[in-house]
């Protein structure tokens, strides 16, 4: 909501879209439904301030703003599968600020979310990236300063991967003048 104020974000796992969470939070019977229910006032399409909640408190709705922040989005493969958070949310905000060229096709959300694999004719679009350790880039996508990670894993943070990319962003004070982290 407010762009000019980060050098870059690193995203590990989000929800992007908490009405979508809610309803995948009820088919699987997670006890996050409750939560989100009890934090939004009530469940979705019950009243209009109640469907603001959602709507306002989901960064899929804002991230056209960020267009020209350093994103890095990621997400660990086997999320939505023994995590919480399905890898389609990750795919879907990365796609909110991708170029239409870059951007995932539905097909290809649905594919990886029920599959926890990258389909063959993405197979090609990875990076060999020491920082991740263990937890290898599977996909990596960029489209202009978004970058999309989806790692061997679950719903957690490589927190060296993190703190890699991290330490390379600056915040950009005018055309001439950057200021470190």
């Amino acid at each position: 909501k407010a762009p000019q104020i980060w050098a870059g974000v690193s995203s590990w796992v989000p929800i992007s879209d908490l009405l979508r969470w809610h309803a995948e939070t009820l088919t699987r019977e997670l006890k996050y439904t409750a939560m989100i229910e009890a934090s939004c006032g009530g469940k979705p399409n019950q009243h209009a301030a109640i469907d603001f909640q959602y709507w306002n408190r989901s960064p899929i709705h804002f991230l056209t703003n960020a267009k020209k922040v350093r994103l890095d989005i990621n997400a660990g493969i086997m999320d939505g599968h023994t995590g919480s958070v399905p890898v389609g949310h990750s795919l879907r905000a990365f796609n909110a600020v991708a170029a239409e060229n870059k951007r995932f096709s539905e097909d290809q959300i649905q594919f990886i979310e029920t599959n926890a694999k990258i389909p063959l004719i993405l197979s090609n679009e990875t990076s060999r990236d020491p920082s991740y350790g263990k937890k290898r880039p599977l996909l990596r996508r960029q489209s202009g300063k978004a970058r999309l990670t989806l790692f061997h894993g679950t719903h957690e943070i490589i927190v060296e991967a993190a703190l890699e990319w991290l330490s390379h962003q600056e915040l950009e004070d005018g055309a001439d003048n950057k200021t470190p982290l």
